[in-house]
């Protein structure tokens, strides 16, 4: 074979050869010698190197060179990357990419591979396990796996055999098959786990196992964690649809070793999502067999949830009560989270038994409509008051009123605006109060003139607000005869509306407002007289419709009624100025121009707006604050108390009105007034005691001890709060020790003068005080006293001093880690240990959370439905949750106390004492109760009492309910708190059937 060269090579050969050849004989002798010479050196260097070829070869070029794509995948593994496969190297890397094909790899101590039958036995190492991977999937085994490659056929052998899919929990079992071409296995003895929507653990023989579906035999299934589980079922046959259901059948429920219930058959859901089906029917067991003729079964959600998409359910479920009722209950709820859209609307139409139709709803939405646009509706209706307190099972629904409301609001540039609605419909005496609409507008301030504050003039940075209302109320009660009509008891409507602006100029303010208010009383009945011949139409008219209706055998007042009206228009505008004296002392003086306009029905001489003379009044407010240092005692460093008073002088006046003003608005409104108005508010606070090793702040910057920057007393003495000047140094917490606000007092010095009694000055007749501390959580005292008795002597009305003490109302909020507590074991010299506060967001919502709630869907012991709805059950789990991370021991009450003490000894006192308690006295325990105590009639008015025991998985509950009508139930649980729908329950009801007595009793 003839070598191929490179022309450079060829042309170089070339001249050697032409170099080489003979010129001459001579020449061509001589050559002869060289050449032979030539040849033996040639033959001399031929064997030198055969003779080192016959030497062993030398180290592999790609033994010292390692591969280009391994020395990456270490160069990223030393850099924090992933570790590179063992062996790997470019061509397995390429074998691995090679569509087609799956890798599957092999891990042992021993492998016994037989090539004719395609056979490979993995034997596992001394203390580790036998391994086979493929493509996500693991099948690990503590003695050996058996491998048929031409039938894909994997069986284990030895004690324990392990299967890990590619998606959910592992499988053990003793002996494990496997069928790679089918995707099918069947394990002995096995456990595995669903944590696809709860957390089952299944344990028994699974004849076929695939990656959707499992079928066992003679299996147990259940949710208890514990080595030794509490419970279990136990079934013959088994299906599991991975993230859809479980179904046994027939199933028998165990606790520990021991058989407690059968059931045909059992469905769990395993899916994350909602899936439409038929609702769980709810009945306790003396709904099946009564104890007593004179029990009234019943029997409720009989229905169908449709889940309708991912953001949207609905279900409808029929409610039977014998005797009472059949109810059919609607529910449909939404949350579009991308539209920040959500709501419910729940409906429920009742058909008595005694016949007549009633209805109830409730409805919410919510929907942020964009950044500044927002709009809520909550609604709730019931058409008869009487039957929710006849059939209502719930002590607080039969003492609340029935509210609804809804408001828009949006945010412009230049403002915002609300518009609102409400209505309440009280239980008690049928009462109706509606607000349609509320319109509110509430302008930006504008800045003219704007500047910095150090080169502002007078006449920069003047602000302008204003704004305006629109409110209507309507007020409709029940019918009264026409023979005792009274107007204060009739029907109402009443108007408000207006708008106001203002002016600020540093320290000086403009205000002008206009008000308009109209009040109607509706349905006034009249009964007119004979009309003579210089009476309108509309008297003649009222006088023949009188004699219709005595042919129809009806009253007059039933065929006329008219609206009696009143409005008026009030406008006032008020300059004022503040100046600051010394601290926080101010002296505000003001001068007020202001007028009114009158039209009422009920004075012939205002059938038309009458204006009232204009009046001017000029004032002053002084404001200060006044403090008082005491020493401190306990953990308490220092004590200051706070005085601030107010001092509101104002004076009127006197105008000469018209004879025709004089008659419509009366001799006092007109006289001239001559006001002091007097409030008060005081403040204890103290500051508590520093840690012995915290070191002074100003003693750090070279000062003197408790003195502070700028030569101010600091080091955590409690200082005056100024507005102005240096500002303060306090190294201490203050908390509020207690809080006083008394309401103003108004003396008018005239009124006094005019009538020669100098009690007849105080135009303000009732004094309020209200009372708060931070040492008990949620504290309000609020006293209300009369402070005149008005006496008939004979010649008239004479007032009296006489304080009364008219209304209490008294709440609190305490428990086991209340700072009260804290304080006085402090005092005592116990040791509380760390102190730990609960944030306030926690607090917040522990407050909002109800133990009350049940934990079935549509609430059975309201009337309107929604109360106790679709969100119960997460709210009973988050009490749940809650009591499992609370400590034993621990407890929280809230109490509120009400007094009503009318001055007049006709009239009924009442008081009412209202208490929840929650406590744990157990980690497995929970108690709570509500309750509330009638102090006049000596006897408690409602109860609702449950007890809770946490039996790990199940719960078990005790409830009774007893409502102000007389109606009570009483209900006793054990459910699975993995499905609520899986229950032991027996529960007694009682109806008080006014006339007849009470039904349902036994």
């Amino acid at each position: 074979m003839i070598p191929r060269l490179s022309p450079v090579k060829a042309l170089l050969s070339a001249l050697l050869l032409c170099a080489l050849l003979p010129s001459s004989p001579e020449a061509a002798g001589a050559q002869e010698v060289r050449r032979q010479a030539a040849e033996d050196s040639t033959r001399i260097r031929i064997l030198e190197r055969l003779q080192r070829l016959a030497k062993a070869p030398g180290f592999d070029s790609a033994l010292v060179i390692q591969d280009s794509i391994r020395r990456a995948e270490e160069e990223a593994a030393r850099r924090g990357g992933p570790v590179p496969r063992a062996g790997a190297d470019s061509v397995l890397a390429a074998l691995l990419e090679l569509p087609g094909y799956a890798l599957t790899e092999y891990e042992g101590g021993q492998a016994d591979f037989g090539a004719k039958d395609r056979t490979l036995v993995l034997h596992a190492a001394e203390g580790e396990v036998a391994r086979v991977r493929r493509e996500g999937e693991e099948i690990t085994a503590d003695s050996s796996i058996y491998f048929d490659e031409r039938r894909g056929m994997i069986h284990t052998e030895g004690q324990v055999a392990t299967f890990t899919p590619q998606e959910g929990d592992p499988l053990t079992s003793r002996s494990l098959i496997f069928d790679m071409n089918e995707e099918r296995g069947s394990a002995l003895d096995a456990t595995t786990r669903y944590t696809e929507g709860g957390n089952w653990i299944v344990r028994g023989d699974l004849p076929s196992v695939t990656p959707s579906a499992a079928f066992g035999t003679h299996t147990s299934f259940t949710s208890c964690d514990l080595e030794e589980p509490h419970y279990h079922f136990a079934t013959d046959e088994l299906k599991i649809v991975r993230g859809s259901v479980l179904v046994a059948r027939p199933v028998v429920l165990y606790f520990a070793d021991v058989p407690v219930a059968w059931l045909p058959f059992i469905a769990q859901s395993l899916g994350d999502g909602s899936a439409s089906g038929l609702l769980t029917p709810r009945f306790s067991v003396n709904d099946i067999v009564r104890s007593s003729r004179g029990y009234s079964r019943r029997i409720s959600n009989l229905g169908f949830y449709w889940a309708m998409s991912d953001y949207s359910d609905a279900q409808l479920a029929l409610d039977w009560f014998s005797g009472e009722f059949l109810a059919l209950t609607g529910g449909v709820r939404y949350n579009w989270a991308r539209q920040f859209l959500q709501g419910s609307l729940n409906y429920r139409q009742y058909w008595r038994e005694d016949g007549g139709n009633e209805l109830a709803f409730n409805t919410n939405h919510s929907w942020a409509i964009d950044e500044r646009t927002s709009l809520r509706v909550s609604g709730n209706y019931a058409s008869s008051t009487s039957f929710v307190r006849r059939n209502s099972f719930d002590p607080r629904e039969v003492t609340q009123s029935i509210d609804s409301n809804g408001g828009w609001n949006r945010r412009f540039d230049f403002g915002t605006l609300s518009l609102s609605a409400n209505r309440r419909q009280y239980l008690s005496d049928d009462r109706v109060e509606m607000t349609l609409p509320s319109l509110n507008l509430s302008l930006s301030p504008i800045t003219f003139f704007r500047a910095p504050s150090n080169r502002a003039r007078i006449w920069n940075n003047i602000t302008w607000t204003g704004g305006a209302n629109y409110t209507r109320r309507i007020s409709d009660k029940a019918e009264q005869p026409d023979s005792s009509f009274t107007p204060s008891l009739a029907d109402q409507s009443t108007v408000n509306g207006g708008f106001n602006m203002g002016l600020t100029l540093r320290n000086l303010s403009w205000r002008s407002n206009v008000t308009l208010s109209q009040r109607a009383t509706l349905g006034f009945p009249i009964v007119p007289e004979v009309p003579d011949p210089s009476s309108s139409r509309m008297e003649r008219d009222a006088y023949y419709a009188t004699l219709w209706a005595d042919e129809l055998g009806v009253s007059a007042a039933e065929v006329l009624r008219q609206d009696s009206t009143s409005s008026e228009i009030t406008w006032s505008t008020s300059l004022s100025y503040q100046q600051r004296l010394v601290g926080s002392t101010t002296l505000t003086p003001s001068l007020r121009i202001s007028g009114n306009s009158l039209r009422t029905d009920e004075s012939p001489e205002a059938s038309s707006y009458v204006a009232g003379p204009r009046r001017v009044s000029f004032g002053a407010s002084l404001k200060s604050d006044i403090y008082g240092f005491f020493p401190g005692f306990g953990s308490f460093e220092q004590i200051r108390h706070k005085l601030t008073p107010t001092f509101d002088y104002s004076y009127t006046p006197e105008v000469t009105p018209t004879q025709l003003q004089r008659d419509v608005f009366g001799s006092r409104s007109l006289q001239p007034r001559n006001e002091l108005r007097i409030g008060l508010t005081q403040t204890f606070e103290a500051k508590l005691k520093e840690p012995e090793d915290t070191t002074a702040t100003g003693a750090e910057s070279g000062d003197a001890p408790g003195i502070g920057a700028g030569g101010q007393t600091g080091g955590g003495t409690l200082q005056p709060d100024t507005a102005t000047g240096p500002g303060r140094q306090e190294t201490g917490r203050k908390v509020n020790l207690l809080s006083l606000r008394t309401s103003s007092v108004t003396y008018d010095f005239v009124e006094a003068d005019s009538t020669g009694n100098w009690v007849d000055g105080f135009t303000t007749t009732r004094l309020s005080n209200q009372i708060s501390s931070d040492f008990l959580r949620g504290l309000s005292i609020s006293l209300d006293h009369d402070l005149f008795k008005e006496e008939d002597t004979g010649q008239g009305l004479e007032r009296k001093f006489d304080p009364h003490l008219s209304q209490v109302n008294f709440s609190f909020s305490m428990g086991s880690r209340t700072a009260l507590f804290g304080w006085v074991g402090g005092l005592l010299g116990f040791d509380q240990g760390p102190e730990e506060e609960e944030p306030e967001e926690e607090l917040e919502e522990e407050e909002e959370l109800d133990p009350f709630a049940n934990a079935t869907g549509m609430e059975e012991a309201t009337i309107v439905p929604g109360v106790g709805g679709f969100g119960d059950p997460e709210v009973r789990d988050q009490v749940r949750g809650r009591r499992s991370s609370a400590q034993p021991g621990q407890w929280n009450a809230n109490l509120s106390y009400s007094l009503h003490r009318p001055r007049q000894e006709s009239a009924q006192a009442s008081q009412m004492l209202q208490i929840n308690l929650k406590f744990q006295p157990t980690e497995a325990w929970d108690v709570s109760w509500r309750t509330s105590y009638d102090l006049e009639a000596g006897a408690f008015n409602d109860h609702m009492l449950r007890f809770s025991r946490d039996l790990h998985r199940w719960e078990a509950n005790f409830d009774f309910r007893q409502t102000a009508t007389g109606n009570w139930s009483f209900r006793f649980e054990v459910s699975l708190t993995d499905n609520r729908d899986l229950k032991f329950d027996y529960e007694q009801r009682s109806l008080l059937d006014q006339g007849y007595g009470r039904r349902n009793y036994y």
